[in-house]
């Protein structure tokens, strides 16, 4: 029979008052914001991902089926 002392689950998790230093992948600024930590890009270099123009549509060339 297991104890409580012998039971891996009931040792206490640590907790450190300081998050990790994320930087941005991009531009190596440190991230201060959720969004920018889950991203793992700062702000602007989230907007320059998201503002690249359109490639526009075009006409895509390929083989015709076989009748099946």
């Amino acid at each position: 029979m297991t104890t409580q002392r012998d039971d891996q689950t009931s040792l206490p998790i640590p907790v450190t008052r300081d998050r990790p230093v994320v930087k941005c992948l991009d531009c190596k600024t440190p991230l201060t914001n959720r969004k920018s930590r889950l991203w793992g890009r700062g702000e602007k270099c989230r907007h320059d991902l998201t503002s690249a123009p359109s490639p526009g549509r075009f006409d895509v060339e390929q083989d015709e089926l076989p009748d099946a």
